[in-house]
């Protein structure tokens, strides 16, 4: 009876592990990403970076810009331009899955492909590529970043140029002349780094919406909840769901709020980018 009994035991703990092996096998590329580095990243993306200045030689002072999981549409760029461009300052937009050649975006936003934490190599190789551009300001640059590209932004600072998910060590230089950070309604769940800790402490401003069906605002607060943060600037709208600020397929744009939410990132740039020449 014993043996029948261990037996019987035996077989379930297999059953269990098989299931949570085959369970976890649709997310393998996000798991176990293939090993990358700086130089790699910056050839790859290199030939998807976009970029638009205000009138004159520069340098100007510069926003790097990172899509979300669905990619870097045209309206998403020119909404961006919209409200940044006119107030002087350079745009620098990665094109993430341009330069991975991901056509179809729907495993990066179901989290089986290109997590966010991965894609801190490329918000690393993007300041690289930029300080190589004379018309930008390399001593006055800010990361922003929207959904998975938050998540992106984010997980650089917290690792601040240590070994990531699938790349070696960049060193400390890796986030340099970066002077502020602003996250549109990030991913600040499993697996994102955030919640190991901010390796550089710098200005954040962050976006989150109360109603937010696609990254879930009160994981980004539990994340931050033990961590001293004492330069974030936090903003909660109540009311909005994901993608606010802009018009989507999600038909969640509240443009009372896009205004707000443009007018507190104007000041935030302002204030860490303009008035540090």
């Amino acid at each position: 009876m014993r043996i029948t009994t261990r037996r019987s035991l035996s077989l379930l703990l297999i059953l269990i592990a098989t299931a949570a092996l085959l369970g976890l096998y649709p997310y393998r590329a996000a798991l176990l990403p293939a090993a990358d580095d700086l130089a790699s990243a910056r050839e790859r993306l290199a030939p998807h970076l976009s970029l638009f200045t205000p009138a004159g030689d520069g340098p100007f002072p510069t926003v790097l810009v990172f899509h979300g999981c669905s990619g870097q549409s045209p309206g998403f760029v020119e909404n961006v331009k919209k409200w940044l461009l006119p107030q002087g300052y350079a745009l620098l937009f990665v094109d993430s899955l341009g330069a991975r050649g991901i056509h179809d975006w729907h495993p990066v936003c179901d989290g089986k492909l290109l997590w966010g934490n991965e894609r801190a190599l490329d918000v690393y190789a993007a300041l690289d590529l930029a300080r190589s551009m004379p018309r930008l300001d390399h001593r006055r640059m800010a990361l922003l970043g929207y959904s998975h590209g938050g998540w992106s932004i984010l997980d650089a600072l917290a690792y601040d140029g240590d070994a990531g998910h699938g790349f070696p060590r960049i060193g400390q230089q890796a986030l340099d002349g970066v002077r502020g950070v602003i996250a549109f309604y990030p991913y600040c769940g499993f697996p994102a780094h955030l919640r190991q800790g901010k390796g550089r402490d710098l200005p954040v401003l962050m976006f989150l919406g109360g109603k937010d069906r696609i990254t879930d605002h009160l994981q980004c607060l539990s994340a931050m909840d033990g961590l001293d943060l004492e330069q974030l600037q936090l903003v909660q709208y109540g009311g909005a769901d994901h993608v606010f600020d802009q018009r989507s397929d999600l038909n969640t744009y509240q443009p009372r709020l896009a205004e707000d939410a443009h007018q507190h990132a104007q000041a935030f740039l302002q204030e860490n980018l303009k008035a540090a020449q």
